[in-house]
């Protein structure tokens, strides 16, 4: 039994179109998460799920092992944990490894907190009711002060039921999950499928690791590359810390 990193990259997208791939501070983007996982000490097996040959090819490049992912698992609605299920029967068939713990690693995350792929890893296995470890950030935008808008008339209405707090430390903290890492136990993320309920393939006892907002940077538009570029060129490297090792 081991852990399986897997950075789940599709080819299609429908807001930045071969973003995988794209350079992002003379790197492509997805060569980030792989990094990440390939300095994971606990990280028995890494792989790319994807089902697009340029972004094999960098994969490959890059020395990391191809999963490749059929067409229905790849379409712009397809589930990302149905494309980590068939990572982990795909190996399982052909190589025999067997993984007790999955960790997912967005491909559009580029930057994360050096050696909390680990931390997740042990956080999991240190915690026996565990279902699954993902990473989290504090958001400072409330649900409870946010509004509605009318699209036939404009007007704006309460998005929920309005609250007397006006002050953030009236209010409970709330965090928002980013998607740079996600530990998941395989007998859960397997015993889910079929579930489409927002995270159901976490489980029910999900624990998390709070990090700073900037552990959670997400590509999702053209424009994000440019924030994205400035903040690595800045900071260094393929994290805040500039741990950059070629």
């Amino acid at each position: 039994m081991g852990v399986l990193c897997v950075v789940p990259a599709r080819g299609g997208s429908l807001r930045a179109p071969g973003k995988n791939i794209r350079p992002l501070a003379g790197r492509p983007l997805m060569a980030y998460s792989i990094g990440a996982a390939l300095e994971s000490s606990l990280a028995d097996m890494v792989v790319v799920s994807t089902d697009d040959a340029g972004i094999a090819g960098v994969a490959r490049s890059l020395g990391v092992r191809v999963v490749d992912r059929p067409p229905e698992l790849a379409s712009h609605d397809a589930a990302l944990d149905d494309a980590l299920r068939h990572a982990v029967m795909h190996l399982e068939e052909s190589d025999g490894f067997k993984a007790d713990i999955v960790v997912s690693l967005q491909a559009n995350v580029p930057v994360r907190k050096p050696g909390e792929i680990d931390a997740a890893i042990e956080k999991l296995r240190g915690t026996p009711e565990a279902t699954a470890v993902v990473t989290v950030y504090k958001v400072d935008q409330r649900p409870e002060w946010m509004k509605k808008m009318d699209p036939e008339t404009g007007r704006l209405m309460p998005h929920m039921e309005p609250t007397a707090a006006f002050r953030m430390q009236d209010l409970p903290p709330l965090y928002l999950l980013d998607g740079a890492i996600v530990a998941v136990r395989t007998e859960v993320l397997m015993s889910t499928v079929g579930d489409r309920t927002a995270h159901a393939w976490f489980g029910e006892r999900v624990h998390a690791l709070e990090h700073d907002r900037r552990y959670a940077i997400e590509i999702d538009e053209p424009d994000d590359f440019e924030f994205a570029e400035c903040f690595l060129r800045t900071a260094g490297g393929h994290g805040p810390e500039g741990i950059d090792k070629g």
